[in-house]
């Protein structure tokens, strides 16, 4: 590309100029010259201008591409340029392990397979592009399409997350599993290491709950602070994963109804920590699952709470409990709506 060769102390006069004459580039960079730092290297239009390229020495160098700044930016080497002006593209998309799920319009999924393929340029480090069809059946998990897979990789939904520093086995075309409580779980461990600094002694857990082990696994690594152990979820296909993610030596693993369990004597009183993380059920499931906890246990989980019935959600815990249970907005889920995180202690 044609630049002139201007000395650095008019560099801004001479922008300004080419500007007038409509001959600066759109996004124009200006370089040292490197044959010399005190004069600067300015892009030009040829054609436009008139004046002000007649007064400096003309060089014409290389000039790199400009760096893709997102994934549309890629669309225009797989579709004309017209389609890609006058389309609106998806602007968020997830990353879940080295898969990206995307939602598309009806409009927008015409060109799929090209939006799959831009992302992949965009991001090197992804393997599949999948569309996300939104959370179907009794397990809540993705109904997902593939869009474009990485040449000498497989469309298969199975992948690696890392959540705070451990790694762990998922699927979202078969389990359930949300990053969005990410911090949630640190608060576990922080709940669960001051829990056994009180007893004196590994704890006895229980999760229900588990799905593929999320909040499990920062506990496991914790050296003496979970020793006897029960996951279970109702979805095979986590628990699958949860024997894949959860190598701890005492665990007892199981595909099983949680609301079940307070009818094996030998489970009943047991645990230290309770973990109830099946938003749209847990308070009702709370009658349930709090025979499996000893006295001055702990029960932790999440609730998603419509705005109107928060204060009486309020009552129903310390009905259970006593004042000390908490009922805490962690973030909004709906127009009308909140997850919450509630706390409380079975006392004697």
């Amino acid at each position: 590309m044609l630049h002139l060769r201007v000395p650095s102390q008019e560099t801004q006069r001479v922008l300004l100029l080419l500007k007038a004459e409509s001959a600066l580039p759109e996004g124009a960079r200006v370089r040292v010259d490197p044959s010399d730092s005190n004069l600067r290297l300015i892009p030009f239009i040829e054609d436009a201008s008139t004046v002000t390229a007649t007064q400096y020495p003309v060089v014409d160098i290389p000039t790199e591409p400009p760096v893709a700044r997102n994934y549309r930016d890629h669309l225009f080497d797989f579709l004309p340029t017209s389609v890609v002006e006058s389309t609106e593209w998806p602007t968020r998309h997830e990353f879940v392990g080295d898969l990206i799920l995307i939602k598309l319009d009806e409009n927008q999924r015409t060109h799929g397979g090209s939006i799959g393929e831009a992302l992949l340029r965009q991001h090197a480090r992804t393997r599949a592009v999948f569309e996300d069809r939104g959370v179907t059946g009794t397990f809540r998990v993705r109904d997902l399409k593939p869009l474009a897979v990485r040449e000498g990789h497989d469309d298969s939904t199975r992948t690696r997350i890392v959540e705070a520093g451990h790694q762990l086995w998922t699927d979202p075309a078969t389990v359930y599993y949300s990053s969005r409580l990410s911090h949630e779980r640190e608060g576990t461990l922080a709940c669960a290491k001051n829990l056994r600094q009180e007893l004196g002694r590994p704890l006895a857990i229980c999760d229900p709950y588990a799905g593929v082990g999320p909040s499990l696994r920062p506990l496991i690594a914790e050296s003496d602070l979970v020793g006897e152990l029960f996951a279970g979820d109702l979805n095979p296909a986590a628990v699958k994963l949860l024997r894949e993610n959860i190598p701890h030596t005492s665990a007892t693993i199981e595909c099983v109804d949680a609301r079940n369990l307070k009818n094996r004597p030998e489970m009943r009183e047991k645990y230290d920590l309770l973990l109830v993380n099946i938003p749209h059920d847990s308070l009702q499931h709370l009658p349930d699952l709090l025979p499996l906890l000893q006295s001055n246990g702990i029960v932790r989980g999440w609730a998603i709470v419509e705005d109107t019935d928060f204060e009486a959600s309020i009552h129903y815990l310390h009905s259970m409990f006593d004042q000390t249970a908490t009922l805490e907005i962690r973030r909004s889920y709906s127009a009308s709506a909140n997850l919450c995180r509630f706390e409380a202690r079975k006392t004697p």
